[in-house]
């Protein structure tokens, strides 16, 4: 929500916001939490086909959990469900999905743009976070590092946190990368990382959970001594009050001029530091490790949202889409029937949406003429969709060579362009644009 910047963009946003303070001030309920994962799903329903990766995988781990709940009511044929049964219902799945999605994070990546530093999306992150805080040098051998360091941390990851004798070690790791990665410049990624951070939490013991309550007790024991202290009238606590007032509104004025995005250099920082920290201590206990299987389920029919959370991530290798796949900045190209994967190649594919290649010539709109000067090329399916929303007066286009022209105002003649696929696969399929010979430069 923080990095949307829309907490008054809408109503549907307003009440997300709402729901989740509600829910906030109070953990425990399952009623505000299934608020909360309704709205959020609901919000998601609205902006697809546009959506980012995070938020569709937020979405399959908030259906989730409401399957969990409905099945537990089936089961125990009472609407009353035990929170710790219901926790130990959804976790398993959930788990699953995260493995699910760093899979394809590191598969999608496995082609031959990635690996090329003229346009790997690991040596432009680098090099864009390096101009920001200029940290790091930028030689060649170090940006060539980087892509193997990136796909190493990546499958370390979710192979220590499989493992229950490393799995400590594998989400401290991941802490670090996704606090890391998050100050990247080019794009808020503390959205992905606060949602990576929360799924790790369903990985963790006991230890954790008791350490976080054990502060907060602590917290709250030190804040009333405290408060009965400064309450107190005297010198030194007028001084330290209005010392204090004044110190903030320079702290304020300070980090308005230094930060522009404060989310992420001042809330982000604050909260993952505080996270890991926090971890980081609750690895020194002596209490055993929990001994229980991390993937077990209670049903085989929950395993449905898993099971598409994976054919989601095939999506590109199948002809389906290439936008919400799990593909973000992997440099994997599969259009007009050539792809740049080192195991996949385009004969994989079982449906012909990203053959069918429309390249505009000239348009009348804006944001088509600059794929045209672009030399951008997009499947069919979502060349109509940009049209149909847009409906510009002309625009002149070759679809898989042939030379094609639509005019608004001879519409009716060319009906190619305004006829609807079924409304499921208008919500659920968008592809994003690519460049001709197999060029595959670091985009979304």
């Amino acid at each position: 929500m923080a990095n949307s910047n829309s907490f008054t963009g809408n109503l549907t946003y307003f009440l997300f916001t709402c729901t989740a303070i509600a829910l906030i001030a109070k953990p425990s309920s399952v009623v505000r939490l299934l608020l909360f994962i309704i709205m959020q799903m609901y919000q998601a329903y609205v902006e697809l086909p546009v959506i980012s990766n995070h938020w569709l995988i937020t979405t399959f781990v908030n259906l989730t959990i409401l399957q969990s709940f409905v099945y537990l009511i089936i089961k125990r044929r009472s609407f009353y469900i035990d929170k710790a049964e219901f926790l130990e219902t959804f976790a398993p799945l959930v788990k699953m999905e995260l493995i699910v999605l760093y899979f394809y994070a590191v598969f999608h990546k496995l082609n031959a743009g990635f690996f090329d530093t003229e346009s790997s999306c690991a040596v432009e992150f680098l090099l864009l976070q390096n101009n920001y805080y200029n940290i790091l040098p930028s030689s060649k051998t170090l940006l060539t590092l980087n892509i193997y360091a990136t796909l190493i941390i990546e499958i370390l990851i979710p192979v220590l946190i499989i493992i229950r004798k490393t799995r400590t070690w594998g989400i401290l790791i991941g802490l670090l990368f996704h606090c890391i990665i998050a100050y990247n410049p080019i794009n808020g990624f503390y959205d992905f990382s606060s949602m990576i951070f929360a799924l790790y939490f369903l990985f963790t013991g006991t230890n954790f959970s008791n350490n976080i309550y054990a502060y907060y007790d602590k917290f709250l024991r030190r804040k009333i001594n405290l408060k009965n202290r400064l309450l107190q009238f005297n010198i030194v606590n007028l001084a330290l009050f209005v010392f204090s007032v004044v110190f903030l509104l320079l702290l304020v004025h300070y980090y308005n001029k230094l930060f522009q995005d404060y989310f992420r250099h001042i809330l982000w920082t604050l909260y993952s530091m505080g996270y890991i920290i926090i971890f980081a201590l609750s690895i020194r206990s002596t209490e055993k490790p929990d001994r229980s299987n991390s993937f077990s389920f209670a049903h085989f029919s929950l395993l449905l949202f898993p099971i598409i959370v994976f054919l989601n991530g095939l999506c590109p290798y199948l002809g389906l889409k290439t936008e919400a796949s799990y593909a973000m900045f992997s440099n994997l190209r599969t259009e007009a029937g050539e792809s740049n994967h080192f195991i996949v190649p385009a004969s994989t594919q079982l449906f012909d949406y990203q053959k069918d290649i429309v390249e505009i010539v000239d348009s009348s709109d804006p944001e088509l003429q600059k794929l045209a000067e672009a030399g951008k090329l997009l499947p069919f399916f979502q060349f109509r969709t940009m049209v149909r929303n847009t409906m510009p007066e002309k625009v002149t286009y070759l679809r898989n060579g042939e030379p094609k022209v639509f005019e608004v105002s001879k519409a009716s003649l060319s009906p190619e362009l305004l006829q609807k696929e079924w409304f499921v696969l208008e919500k659920l399929m968008r592809f994003r644009h690519f460049y001709r010979n197999g060029y595959s430069p670091c985009t979304h």
